[in-house]
């Protein structure tokens, strides 16, 4: 899913959300990779790492506020998203929350992680609530796009 669409979707929700029920959505995503899992993580697992490797992310900066680390990437050229970091697996994972964006999300957690074996297997998931139906594909289309990514720098 093209970012512009993603977006779009984004903004007509918005506008019409109002009238909807938020429903829970869950969303998983996976990859596997034979590579070498630490060379894998040092590429992706520092949380503001994200504008290096996913192609949707033009920029990521941290700041820590009240006791907590957050991170503001910009999606595409303009979508300014405030995330915070809620826990951290060294070399595993980490797990972050959304505080403020510009789509239809509720209660968003998501965790980005590894798991080590023969393959290595990377998986993004999360959580959230959204009055627009759509967003569960365009979360979905996020994550693909990273995870694709991640896979085309790391496949043998």
């Amino acid at each position: 899913m093209k970012l512009s669409h993603f977006l779009g979707i984004a903004a007509l929700t918005a506008v019409t959300a109002h009238h909807a029920i938020a429903e829970n959505y869950t969303v998983e995503r996976a990859i596997t990779l034979d590579g070498n899992a630490v060379e894998i993580w040092q590429a992706i697992g520092d949380f503001c790492d994200i504008d290096d490797w996913h192609p949707s992310i033009s920029d990521c900066a941290l700041k820590a506020r009240d006791g907590a680390v957050f991170r503001r990437i910009t999606v595409g050229e303009d979508a300014e998203v405030w995330e915070k970091l809620i826990a951290v697996e060294a070399g595993l994972s980490y797990t972050y929350s959304i505080t403020d964006a510009p789509f239809p999300l509720d209660r968003y957690v998501a965790t980005l992680s590894l798991t080590r074996g023969k393959p290595h297997r990377i998986t993004w998931s999360g959580k959230f609530k959204s009055d627009d139906p759509n967003m569960e594909q365009a979360v979905a289309g996020i994550y693909e796009a990273g995870l694709a990514e991640i896979e085309s720098r790391f496949a043998k």
